[in-house]
C-alpha cells in the first residue's frame, strides 16, 4: 500500500521532522512554507531594527527576540517573525521551544520577494487573530513600515516617525524611519 509523502495537514509536531537546512519551515492552518535564508539586506534591516528598540524594551521590561523563533498559535501553526517582543518570558523560558502568540506585543516581518505576499496576507491574519498586539511589515523597497494594529481595518503607513507605545502608562518609542532606511540601504 502506497503511503502519502506528505501529511495533508502539518502538524508542529511534523516541524521536528524536517531537515534542519537553512530554511525557514513555517505552518500556518497546516499549510507547510519554507522560506530560504534571508538576504544580506535583510539581515542589515534586523539588526538596524534590533539596535534601535533593544534599549526601549529593555527599559520597559520586555523582550525582545529576533528569527528563527518559533511563535505558536495553535497544533496546526507556528510561525517565525523576524523580530518579536513579548510583555513577558515564556513559561519555562530555558527549555521553551516556542512563544504563545498571545504572549506578543509586536511581531515585524521585513518584506522580501518570496515572503511578501504571505507576511502582508496570510501572517498578517494569522497574528492579529491571535492576539497580537501590533504587526510591522517592512517594506524596504517602498521604504516604510506599515502598521497593523489587532482592531484596525487597515494599516498605517509610515514613511517619517513610527510611534510605538506598548504599555499606555510607558512614553512610546520614536523611530525616525528617515534615518533608519538611510542606514539600511547604505545612503547616510
Amino acid at each position: 500500500m502506497a503511503q502519502r509523502a506528505f501529511p495533508l495537514a502539518w502538524t508542529v509536531d511534523d516541524l521536528d521532522l524536517l531537515p534542519d537546512d537553512g530554511n525557514r519551515y513555517e505552518i500556518i492552518d497546516g499549510e507547510l512554507f519554507v522560506t530560504p535564508a534571508p538576504i544580506y539586506l535583510h539581515q542589515r534591516a534586523q539588526m538596524q531594527l534590533i539596535s534601535r528598540i533593544l534599549g526601549y524594551v529593555e527599559a520597559l521590561d520586555l523582550e525582545l527576540l529576533a528569527a528563527p523563533t518559533a511563535v505558536r498559535a495553535s497544533e496546526f501553526t507556528e510561525v517565525q517573525p523576524d523580530l518579536l517582543v513579548l510583555y513577558r518570558s515564556p513559561p519555562n523560558a530555558l527549555e521553551a521551544r516556542w512563544v504563545p502568540m498571545p504572549m506578543l506585543a509586536l511581531a515585524v516581518e521585513i518584506l522580501s520577494p518570496s515572503t511578501r505576499q504571505r507576511d502582508r496576507g496570510l501572517k498578517r491574519r494569522t497574528y492579529l487573530a491571535n492576539g497580537v498586539a501590533e504587526y510591522w511589515i517592512v517594506d524596504l523597497k517602498r521604504r516604510c513600515v506599515e502598521v497593523w494594529r489587532a482592531s484596525a481595518e487597515s494599516a498605517a503607513v509610515v514613511t517619517g516617525t513610527l510611534t510605538w507605545q506598548p504599555l499606555l502608562h510607558e512614553a512610546p518609542l520614536q523611530l525616525d524611519l528617515l534615518a533608519v532606511f538611510a542606514r539600511i540601504l547604505d545612503d547616510a
